[in-house]
């Protein structure tokens, strides 16, 4: 992974953090279409879903 990936997924996973914070009935779904909303590409929004998807009932 090159440093501009792993930026862009650490950028990707603390938006994502924020989103399902704000939005405490965010699921899975949800959360990876906003991301993508707000330009992240789809594997990127994906693979951040998947690393935080069993936090996420702990974030809201």
């Amino acid at each position: 992974m090159t440093q501009t990936q792993s930026i862009t997924h650490l950028s990707c996973f603390i938006e994502a953090v924020a989103i399902a914070k704000q939005n405490k009935c965010c699921n899975c779904d949800d959360l990876k279409a906003q991301l993508q909303q707000r330009g992240y590409e789809e594997l990127v929004a994906m693979e951040t879903v998947e690393e935080l998807s069993p936090q996420l009932p702990l974030a809201s």
